[in-house]
């Protein structure tokens, strides 16, 4: 019986040889195109992140530049004009918010804030104990 399939093995081994090899090519298709998708997804999923921290810090950093220059009308009336004459370009700049961008925003200054009192909780039982 072992001879049986050993000699049917071995007269056969090209066909067996190739169709083995057919496999591995048509699986590692299967695995290219699943690679390709993947990275498609991240791809995107980065650009999705990429244009969240954006416009996340870019508020922040729009409110610096608001404190900043309300601290310089106060302190120095001869910037005034020049503060003026920055503050037209700066809404210019400033794109369109999206609602999805709106609501990234507004759900980000609910954490902030959520964080801020559990520190301030903290802080204060703390000092309380």
């Amino acid at each position: 019986m072992l001879d049986q399939i050993l000699t049917l093995t071995m007269s056969n081994i090209q066909l067996i040889t190739a169709i083995l090899i057919f496999l591995a090519v048509v699986l590692q298709l299967l695995h290219i195109g699943q690679t390709r998708r993947i990275n498609k997804k991240l791809s995107r999923a980065g650009h999705w992140l990429q244009r969240y921290l954006n416009a996340v810090f870019h508020e922040d950093a729009y409110e610096e530049t608001e404190n900043e220059e309300t601290g310089n009308e106060e302190t120095d009336t001869g910037t005034d004009t020049k503060d003026m004459r920055e503050e037209p370009q700066l809404s210019v700049v400033q794109p369109v918010k999206s609602r999805q961008e709106e609501n990234m925003r507004s759900t980000l200054a609910n954490k902030k804030q959520k964080k801020d009192e559990e520190l301030l909780d903290t802080v204060l039982q703390e000092i309380f104990d």
